[in-house]
């Protein structure tokens, strides 16, 4: 089971999230059959959503969107404050590499946009939408942050495949200035950016979150919160027969005509829902019910 542990430094002047994600990924690749920088790709966007998610509270939640216009197309992702998430790609079965290595850029495309939408449990949902700038995720959201949320960051990710198309190791860290940081705080986070260069390095050669904070932090820090993180899609039958219901009652009789069933795919986890006809007509005797 893949953990998140969310800790202060620098006297409490700085946050840090950090999470190894190679379970989750693992069960995205199974659930998706995702080709390798597909796997990446999806898999670094998961990271970060339950980093980002770690932030809020309660029944909070959130959701990431990206299309940078590359043969991927849409990266879609929901995390919550509890350790949830899940995602999908358009297109799993996308893999470039360059060097040797996974190549996300020419995976994502950099022509595009970063939509990240948060509920917040308010009447509105708060909405950001930034520029992909580079297709390096890392990067993206680092400016993401910075612009959106006003909030100097440093995120780092890293993610490695084996050669059986699993997922060998997958994680990230966002080291984040709290107001009122100093700037021997800056100057600190700085001198750690080449050593948080290569994230997957870091995750290859220590299976332990802790020692990666110790050996980034100096073994200076305290941890506020560890938790579990998990690829959990949350969607049922029932969920489904809400959204068949709002097609309307011409429509569904029409799906009784000429197929006598409807089944139904869930993007998120591939799970498929059977509606027979029997069920498709007591829905539409229920909407004309309602209608009167």
């Amino acid at each position: 089971m893949n953990n998140l542990i969310k800790a202060l430094t620098c006297g409490g002047r700085v946050r840090v999230y950090i999470t190894n994600t190679t379970d989750v990924v693992n069960e995205a690749i199974r659930l998706h059959d995702l080709w390798p920088s597909a796997a990446s790709v999806l898999g670094k966007t998961m990271t970060v959503a339950l980093m980002m998610g770690a932030m809020l509270k309660g029944e909070e939640a959130l959701t990431i969107k990206i299309d940078g216009n590359g043969p991927i197309g849409n990266v879609v992702v929901d995390s919550d404050s509890k350790g949830n998430v899940r995602g999908y790609v358009d297109h799993p079965h996308v893999h470039f590499s360059k060097k040797a290595s996974l190549d996300d850029v020419t995976t994502l495309g950099y022509n595009g946009y970063i939509d990240v939408i948060k509920d917040l449990k308010l009447k509105d949902l708060y909405s950001s939408t930034i520029p992909l700038k580079t297709g390096d995720l890392a990067k993206d959201f680092t400016y993401y942050f910075a612009s959106s949320e006003q909030t100097p960051s440093i995120v780092a990710l890293g993610s490695t495949m084996s050669e059986d198309n699993t997922c060998k190791v997958s994680g990230g860290i966002i080291i984040q200035l709290m107001p009122g940081a100093l700037e021997e705080d800056i100057v600190f986070l700085e001198s750690r950016y080449n050593l948080l260069n290569n994230f997957s390095n870091l995750l290859l050669e220590h299976s332990n979150l802790e020692d990666i904070l110790n050996l980034v932090l100096d073994g200076k820090y305290e941890i506020l919160e560890t938790k579990e993180v998990r690829f959990y899609c949350d969607c049922s039958k029932d969920k489904f027969y809400s959204g068949i219901a709002s097609l309307g009652v011409t429509e569904i009789e029409d799906i009784i005509k000429t197929d006598k069933q409807a089944e139904v795919i869930c993007h998120y986890c591939n799970s498929q829902y059977l509606f027979k006809e029997d069920e498709l007509k007591q829905l539409v005797k229920g909407l004309k019910k309602w209608k009167h």
